[in-house]
């Protein structure tokens, strides 16, 4: 056998299911596959720091697999359409007679994969498709009446359940190291059209390695006060995994096993090691599954990949059609301190802390009552750790859309998140410079400061009135829940 790896969000070599299927398998050679798409990539939303960080991740692969005797291939499909016409191509040029690929789990990308092993079947090739992205298969979790889980808590309880039955969460084998390499590993392009990045690269340091050290410097350092330091956003209290989890540098089954592994130090005979021992570990664990959770809700419930409302009745709300209210969101000038800070923060990093990401889509969403679709595309046009599932998910949680969704009653004041969560200000600080010699309380309500003080500062009056614009959207949200 012959196989061909066709990469897509998993970009390493250790803990890959397709890559290690495919080495162990293959007798005469293999070769590995990535194909770059620019048409599909803009029509799915990719930042550009994103293509950025995968374009340097692919750099890292390409040596990595050459240690194993396989060559990286990257060829250039224009169309998503194109792409399935490619990846036959390649395999005709190259002899191979059998695909794997790691399962992705979007309405086009599900289809895309379909139409590939069609056309691969018809010639005869073998295809196996692996589950890589989640810790679990989609359908491998189900409710008591055999339906996809919808609320967090329930599924979590029922997912420890499977994956303490199969022994715990594993990672799969090295490849094997093949006989002889069959080419040369072509270039990969320094850059893509249309796709210029202004975020430094410095940032995010690209590859497995760097990604693996990352988690290390985590488990290490700080996961055992995640559960206390994770909402605070002028800490690094975070795991800053999630651009390597989106484009696949790292697994999320490496992330739970080295959490596992680092939770045996607090573990009590018969504790479960995901649920139990240090509650900083074992709660970072459970983040990690939310994520497994967004891919299930994706793949069983379709809709949320076509710009469509998880809960169908919340269809009908009549969002706001304010441009300028938008605009003023997506730069950072709403006249909020810890909103603006967040879309800063984004503009300049290509990433937000989580809890701000929360705070600002709220704002969008409550206060400004603007759709949550338009601040879901501009995340994604923007975020290096753009990955629909979590991004719908979040961006519909907040909306009161979604699945397990935050109640629509309950609607975050964006000023006692930033008291009790930036209390000195550091984060804002970081991110609205002009308000940086502010001192005290006034740093997150700047409109309070005696007039002369605030005719000094170049900072806009806030777009809304924050209590009667929650007001509002409660409002709206109930004559909706009523029928009225």
């Amino acid at each position: 056998m012959r196989p061909l790896v066709w990469f897509r969000s998993d970009l390493r070599t250790l803990d890959n299911a397709a890559l290690s299927h495919a080495a162990r398998a293959a007798d005469a050679g293999a070769f590995a596959l990535f194909v770059i798409s620019p048409g599909e990539w803009r029509e799915h939303d990719y930042a550009p720091a994103k293509v950025d960080l995968i374009l340097r991740t692919l750099r890292e692969l390409s040596a990595s697999l050459a240690k194993y005797n396989i060559p990286l291939l990257i060829r250039t499909a224009p169309l998503a359409k194109d792409v399935p016409m490619v990846v036959t191509t390649v395999m005709r040029e190259h002899a191979c007679d059998a695909l794997f690929f790691n399962k992705e789990y979007e309405v086009n990308e599900a289809r895309r994969d379909a139409r590939v092993a069609a056309l691969c079947k018809q010639q005869g090739w073998s295809v196996t498709a692996c589950t890589d992205q989640s810790i679990l298969e989609p359908g491998d979790v189900l409710t008591g009446e055999g339906r996809p889980f919808t609320v967090f808590t329930p599924f979590k309880k029922a997912a420890y359940r499977v994956i303490e039955s199969r022994g715990g969460v594993r990672e799969w084998p090295l490849p094997k190291k093949q006989h002889a390499m069959l080419a040369q590993p072509d270039l990969v392009p320094g850059a893509v059209a249309g796709f210029a990045s202004r975020v430094d690269p410095a940032h995010w340091p690209a590859g497995e390695r760097d990604a693996l050290a990352q988690m290390r410097h985590f488990i290490e350092k700080t996961i055992t006060r995640y559960k206390d330091e994770r909402d605070f956003p002028g800490q690094r209290g975070t795991s800053m995994l999630s651009p390597y989890l989106a484009i696949g540098a790292i697994s999320p089954r490496q992330c739970v096993v080295a959490a596992v592994q680092a939770n045996a130090a607090f573990m009590r005979e018969k504790d479960s090691p995901l649920d139990s021992g240090n509650p900083g570990i074992s709660h970072w664990i459970s983040e990690v599954l939310w994520r497994d959770l967004y891919i299930h809700i994706t793949h069983s419930f379709p809709r949320v990949c076509k710009g469509r409302a998880f809960q169908p009745a919340t269809e009908r709300i009549e969002w706001n059609d304010n441009p300028q209210h938008f605009e003023a969101w997506k730069q950072g000038k709403t006249g909020v301190p810890i909103v603006d800070a967040g879309m800063r923060q984004l503009l300049e990093i290509g990433w937000m802390h989580n809890r701000v990401r929360m705070v600002v889509a709220m704002y969008l969403t409550k206060n400004l009552f603007l759709d949550w679709r338009l601040g879901e595309k501009w995340f994604m046009q923007n975020l290096v750790d753009g990955f629909l599932a979590s991004n719908n998910g979040g961006w519909q949680w907040s909306a009161s859309t979604g699945t397990d969704a935050a109640p629509y009653f309950r609607v975050f004041n964006p000023i006692s998140q930033s008291q009790k969560f930036d209390p000195q200000g550091e984060y804002i600080r970081t991110y609205v410079p002009e308000l940086r010699d502010i001192e005290g309380d006034a740093i997150h309500e700047p409109w309070t400061l005696p007039g002369l003080l605030r005719s000094r500062i170049d900072y806009p009056e806030p777009l809304v009135n924050l209590s009667a614009s929650r007001s509002r959207a409660i409002e709206a949200f109930r004559e909706l829940k009523s029928g009225v």
